[in-house]
């Protein structure tokens, strides 16, 4: 008599079977063989759903599945299943773009685009160090043709791809700018500028507005230019910032923050029994000039660990309209097999002193009136507020 087999009790006696193996040649038989055990009628249950929906729908579905289609969407429904929007699996090619986004690898030409009402592609804004800007392209200039081709209402989307691509390829672009038209080649792909800075008085202003390998870099660079001149405080814009990217954050805090104590790191990642699995630190050397963070209810994640650092080692104050997300949550990645990934929250991140701000977020030591922001920082004014806290106006 011929019984089948479900995919779900299949799948997990080759599990248990390859698990007791290595068990035995480890010598640990009884402490492997408990652990197995406690999960697997939930695992058996959780393939035989698996295993009785995928008979369903080879039997009656009208149409054809597709079998790589239906794995992503498993693996992407499973991840989903957690509940936490933080985590997500990303197929390659997503994975791809994340790693890049993460490193601060641009895709394109680094410009701001917008739809003009002739059907033409107006730049509205052009990203330092970019491609465009190398290229001289500035805002207000109309692009009308890529590659000897003019752009019409028949190819506008063909045409706009030709903005984006993989570094190093590149495309001969034709803009209109004052009535003249201008012929450039553009190489695509960029390590993006996240440290922006400007002056207002003898008030340095630095915005960061994502932590990338080169911000701690770029941001040392900055106050090495304000300390070289007549700048006597600094004003930290994170208004806009919701990184992730904590080891990053710790690293640009270094340039802030003095040397953490022997006693706790400058952060530390403990998983959910409190067991401490992770510490950033910090070293020797900070900056003597007085700070003022400014902070708003969009900055988040790595971006709070930072605000919250500079005043728990003392080096500034918090300017903000309220609290921060408080969205402090250590996320990690873990490459999967075809190229795919899974971003999984792996622990909840303590500061150098404060509390948990998962859920929380930072408080200001300041509170500024909510207005919109301004990209001209003598218009802008909660950066005018963090000016007069700086200044000793502000009680």
């Amino acid at each position: 008599m011929n019984k089948k087999i479900s995919l779900g009790a299949a799948v997990s006696l080759l599990i248990l079977i390859a698990a007791l193996a290595s068990a035995v040649t480890l010598g640990v038989v009884e402490k492997e063989y408990n652990s197995i055990l406690k999960g697997l009628p939930e695992k058996i249950e959780r393939y035989e759903i698996l295993d009785e929906l995928d008979d369903v729908i080879n039997n009656y579905y009208y149409g054809k599945s597709e079998g790589s289609d239906l794995e992503q969407a498993i693996a992407q429904g499973y991840v989903a299943g957690l509940g936490d929007k933080n985590s997500l699996y990303m197929t390659a090619d997503r994975y791809k773009e994340y790693l890049s986004e993460v490193n601060g690898d641009m895709f394109g030409i680094g410009a701001e685009y917008t739809k003009t009402k002739n059907g033409y592609i107006g730049i509205t804004k052009v990203y330092d160090g970019s491609p465009a800007e190398n290229s001289g392209l500035k805002a207000g200039d109309v692009i009308v043709a890529f590659d000897g081709i003019r752009i019409d209402v028949n190819n506008y989307d063909e045409m706009e791809a030709k903005l984006l691509g993989d570094k190093l390829t590149s495309v001969n672009i034709i803009y209109n700018r004052d009535g003249n038209e201008t012929n450039v080649s553009v190489v695509k792909g960029y390590e993006a500028q996240s440290v922006f800075t400007d002056a207002y008085n003898s008030v340095g202003y630095i915005e960061i507005t994502d932590f990338y390998p080169s911000t701690a870099e770029q941001t040392q660079q900055a106050i090495d230019k304000f300390l070289s001149s007549d700048i006597t405080a600094i004003v930290v814009d994170l208004r806009k910032n919701t990184s992730a990217n904590y080891e990053q954050a710790v690293k640009t805090l270094d340039v802030f923050v003095p040397m953490s104590d022997s006693q706790r790191a400058a952060a530390t990642v403990l998983d959910e029994n409190g067991n401490v699995v992770k510490t950033f630190t910090t070293s020797s050397g900070e900056i003597s000039l007085p700070v003022a963070v400014l902070v708003s209810s969009e900055t988040q994640k790595a971006a709070e660990l930072f605000a919250c650092n500079i005043r728990d080692f003392s080096k500034g104050v918090i300017v903000g309209a309220g609290n921060t997300r408080g969205s402090v949550m250590m996320q990690e990645i873990f490459e999967l097999s075809k190229g795919s990934a899974v971003l999984l929250t792996t622990g909840t991140i303590m500061p150098y002193k404060s509390e948990n701000l998962n859920g929380v977020g930072v408080a200001p030591d300041y509170v500024t009136e909510d207005s919109p922001r301004s990209d001209a920082i003598e218009k802008d004014s909660q950066f005018l507020y963090a000016v007069s806290v700086l200044t000793g106006e502000q009680a």
